[in-house]
């Protein structure tokens, strides 16, 4: 399953069917310094499941998690 990330949303909605996966990567964007964000919560729009980024996320990171995915 993949993750939607909502970058327009202020703040950024992160989202998927997954919650293992939502889980790994809310742990790699803690790991790499992202502290502001809520916790995982069920999705009442999807039935799957979200959390919010209440910070801006360097684009760096983004292509670390890419490069790890691959």
């Amino acid at each position: 399953m993949s993750i939607q990330i909502d970058w327009a949303r202020n703040p950024i909605s992160v989202k998927s069917q997954d919650l293992e996966r939502l889980s790994i990567f809310l742990n790699f964007l803690k790991s790499n310094g992202v502290k502001k964000h809520s916790i995982l919560m069920p999705d009442r729009e999807t039935s799957g499941h979200i959390f919010f980024i209440y910070e801006n996320i360097d684009q760096n990171i983004m292509e670390k998690w890419n490069k790890e995915r691959d």
